[in-house]
Order: structure tokens, then sequence, then C-alpha cells
């Protein structure tokens, strides 16, 4: 990492419109800050802007206005962009991805190809599936694979590079609540143990959960960040908010007969709750 860095992604007044005639502005004066070794996503509805902000990050697309610097480096700076995606980006997407004709173990071998002799990438295709946990499963036909299984081939395939961040685009859409949650346990465990990046762009509160932190987007601008606590620290954010919750707060009659409380019982859930909400920045 770049010593004169303090961040591995800064965006500052990150905008992006489209639109020739009425204006799209799917990102409006984003910044952003994120840490080298963090684990973030970014949660919001359908056009908030969240995919956008990512291809930004990624040098997928050009800003209308401000700038994106990755480790400290101005990514309209950069003359191959190419070439910086090949060495500092990794890819991940809800679909794979993966070339039907290519065994496992080669198509994890691709993105190396121009920047590795065969011998290494052959060497760092099996170590990397090894890691992900499919060493049984290196000379296998993405139709010959479950869901969960082409997944953990597509992050072999995001780390191949060693890429100093991953860029992942709902990568648990395709995949049922069990095989997420594995996925995502996945990630996390690469992201202590290699140090790798990730931001992840994500739907499903679970899997946001599973993360350091939580960005929360609507119509192109970040409007809540989240610290994510300890399982307990969840369960009452969420129960915070959930319509039993608001109850407990507004500390009325009704709530009272309802739980079975005393006074003091429901001044310490209570005091719980706020706890949770005083966590949200």
């Amino acid at each position: 990492m770049n010593a004169a860095s303090e961040f591995l992604v800064e965006t500052i007044n990150l905008t992006r419109i489209y639109g020739d005639g009425e204006e799209i502005r799917a990102l409006d004066e984003v910044n952003l800050k994120v840490a080298v070794g963090e684990l973030v996503t970014v949660m919001g509805p359908s056009g908030s802007g969240k995919s956008t902000l990512l291809n930004m990050i990624g040098a997928l697309d050009k800003p209308t206005s401000g700038q994106v610097l990755i480790d400290g480096e101005d990514l309209a700076q950069i003359q191959n962009k190419d070439q910086f995606r090949a060495k500092t980006v990794g890819f991940m997407f809800q679909l794979h991805n993966l070339i039907p004709t290519l065994t496992a173990k080669e198509n994890v071998e691709v993105p190396m190809m121009g920047h590795l002799g065969m011998s290494e990438r052959r060497k760092r295709s099996r170590e990397l599936l090894e890691l992900v946990g499919l060493a049984d499963r290196m000379d296998h036909l993405p139709n010959q694979l479950s869901g969960g299984q082409r997944q953990r081939v597509a992050v072999a395939r995001s780390l191949a590079n060693k890429p100093l961040l991953v860029l992942a685009d709902e990568p648990t859409g395709s995949l049922d609540s069990s095989a997420g949650q594995a996925l995502m346990g996945l990630l996390r465990d690469l992201n202590q143990s290699q140090r790798t990046t990730f931001i992840v762009v994500t739907h499903d509160q679970s899997v946001a959960r599973q993360t350091n932190r939580v960005l929360v987007m609507e119509d192109g601008h970040i409007v809540r960040e989240d610290i994510i606590g300890s399982p307990m620290e969840e369960d009452l954010k969420m129960w915070r908010y959930s319509g039993l919750g608001r109850r407990i707060i507004r500390e009325d009659e009704e709530t009272e007969l309802t739980l079975g409380l005393s006074k003091s019982q429901l001044r310490a859930v209570q005091e719980l709750l706020k706890k949770a909400d005083n966590s949200i920045l």
C-alpha cells in the first residue's frame, strides 16, 4: 500500500449523471472512505446508486465530476485502466460469469493470463481453489458444480492477481440462504486471513450483519452509516426498529399491559434499545 495514503478507497464529491435530456443523478457528491482490511457492505433500494458506486471505484465507468482515489492514486490520472483493474481490483457479481467450457481451475487462471507463466498460473489457481474449499472440484466444469461452488470459484478468480480490493455486486443474490451465509463466511475468513478489502453490495440484511460497516444509500447519496457490533447488539438494533421495539420506546400503557412488564423491567428494556439506537451513526 502507498505509505502516503491513509485510506485504500476514497471518493470526493463523486457525481455521476446520466441522460442528455432529463438528467438522472445516479451519484450525487458522494464522499466515502474505506480503510485497508475493511469488509464493508452497501445497501439501499434499487436505483439508489449502489452498483454505480462500485463501477466508479472499479474504473468501469467515469464520474461526471469528483474524484476516486485508490491507494492514494486518482483514477482519472491512470492511463491504462485495464492494467489497473487486472492488478488492483477483483470483481464478483451475482451471476458468477464462469466460462462454461473451462474447468474450475482454468476459470481461475483466466485473469492471470498475460501476467504469469503457465506453471505459475496453475500453481496459483490450485492454491486459491484449496483456499475456498474446492480442492476436490478443480477439474469440474461449471455445470458439474452447485451454485454455491460456482460462486466459490468466482471468489477464487477474483483473488487471482492478489488484488488490494474486491468489489462484489450481490454475490449471494442467486444463492439460497444457506449457501449465501456460507459464502459470506468465506469472504469474512478471507478478509481476516488475507487482509483483503471487500466492498459488497447487497439487499440482504443477514449478509450485511456479517461485515464491519454498512453504508445505506438513497437517491445517489449515502444517508446512513452503521457500525456492525456483536450479534446481541445487532439483534437489539433489529428489535429496536420492529413494531414491538417502537411500542416499547413509546412507553405507553398498552405496551405495559401487553408485555406484562413492571415499570422497572420496562425501563431496563428501554435502556437496552436506546443503546442499540445510539450505536447507529
